[in-house]
């Protein structure tokens, strides 16, 4: 009897981690609504620029993390590309997580001027590892000039 109570604790223990780790996950996958996503862009312009979409959740202490500075990029180099954030928590940008394949966050994904994928990164990724990247993929980020 006492080695069936041990099994039944274990098998409770089990499955608990599983669900536990289901529920964590859940935010980052892609199995939710399948409703036309908004944007969330930051930026709106009528010039071709590349742009860097940022996959995130505001319970993701990485995605919280590189908030500041992803506001900073926005500021000063708002004349160089565009800063796109979609939180996948929200029902309405679920379809676009999943349309992005979108497993984990945060999720950086680096388009050209012409919306074509150019490079993808998972996981926090420092101010300057995205300014290098964008040098990487052939672009020059210059500061934007103070009027």
């Amino acid at each position: 009897m006492r080695s069936k109570n041990k099994r039944r604790v274990l098998f409770t223990i089990l499955t608990v981690s599983l669900l536990v780790a289901g529920l964590l996950l859940s935010g980052c996958s892609d199995k939710k609504a399948k409703e036309e996503p908004t944007k969330a862009s930051l930026v709106t312009s009528s010039e071709k620029l590349p742009k860097m979409v940022d996959f995130w959740s505001p319970t993701c202490p990485p995605c919280r993390a590189m908030m500041p500075f992803l506001e900073e990029l926005h500021v000063e180099y708002v004349h160089a590309f565009e800063l796109e954030k979609v939180d996948v928590s929200q029902a309405e940008n679920q379809q676009r997580s999943r349309e992005n394949q979108i497993q984990y966050i945060p999720t950086q994904i680096f388009y050209d001027e012409n919306g074509k994928q150019l490079f993808r990164h998972t996981g926090f990724f420092s101010k300057q590892q995205i300014l290098d990247k964008w040098k990487e993929l052939g672009y020059e980020m210059a500061l934007k000039a103070k009027d």
